[in-house]
């Protein structure tokens, strides 16, 4: 009997001691829980500064120290493509692509990533702008755009024919009308010229094709680089199959009347 009372006794201890630890156990689990939640939550109120609009921006304003202010905000709510005070050199003078109200941060995907100072900051070093006259069939349809490339053919007098051969390939269109290859589509508008950025020998030639002939601008994918069309057309060759020549005139025949007048034949 006094062997089951030591039994009993012994484990209740230990059932007493396995709930003691256990909830030990439970509750240095519970508080390190509530520590990291209270430290991830302090973290995520950290204020952090980024670039917010100070005043509502439209597409094609600038972005400038007039534009623009620093705000701290929680950095739970900073956006992955925030403008932070370091990074501003590198969107101050840009133009806005998209509107941003006053006070909401101006992201990277707000900005041109190109920078426009005039049109000359578009050519490529040894190249030259020169502006074109478009006809009314290109205006309407309005399918160029700034940005856009675009291939050269000109039709002119050869002799008693027509003649259409390609005249410059793969040309930048740097813009149409007034509307620059600034990164911002502008709406379709009509124009009656468009510059483009070519070389200085492409730029002698297309001057003086306008002096004899007509311009045709075609244009062309981005991402074509294939040489165009090199050959020419004419009229002789304009359906694919030659021409026939036209029919010679008829001989007169051998038979007919000889008149002699005082033995002389006429």
């Amino acid at each position: 009997m006094k062997s089951n009372n030591k039994i009993t006794i012994v484990l209740l201890v230990a059932a007493v001691l396995t709930g003691g630890a256990g909830w030990f156990l439970t509750q240095d689990y519970i508080d390190t829980q509530v520590s990291d939640y209270k430290s991830d939550f302090e973290g995520e109120r950290e204020a952090t500064a980024v670039v917010v609009a100070s005043m509502d921006l439209k597409i094609g304003d600038i972005i400038s120290s007039n534009s623009a202010q620093i705000r701290q905000i929680p950095k739970a709510y900073v956006q992955k493509n925030s403008i932070t005070p370091q990074q501003f050199s590198t969107v101050d003078g840009r133009q806005i692509i998209h509107n941003i109200k006053r006070g909401e941060p101006i992201l990277s995907i707000h900005v041109n990533t190109v920078k426009v100072e005039g049109l000359a900051s578009l050519l490529k070093t040894g190249e030259r702008a020169i502006t074109i006259p478009v006809d009314s069939l290109d205006t309407n349809s309005g399918f160029l755009s700034p940005g856009d490339w675009v291939d050269l053919y000109v039709t002119l007098k050869d002799g008693e024919r027509d003649r259409t051969v390609p005249l410059v390939e793969r040309v930048h269109v740097l813009a149409t009308g007034t509307d620059i290859d600034d990164g911002i589509r502008e709406k379709q508008q009509r124009y009656n010229e468009i510059t483009l950025g070519v070389k200085p020998v492409d730029a002698s030639r297309v001057i003086h094709a306008q002096t004899v002939g007509d311009i045709s601008v075609l244009l062309r994918k981005a991402e074509d680089s294939e040489s165009m069309f090199e050959d020419y057309v004419t009229i002789d060759n304009l359906i694919g199959t030659p021409q026939e020549a036209p029919p010679e005139p008829k001989k007169p025949s051998g038979w007919g009347f000889e008149l002699i007048k005082g033995g002389t034949r006429s």
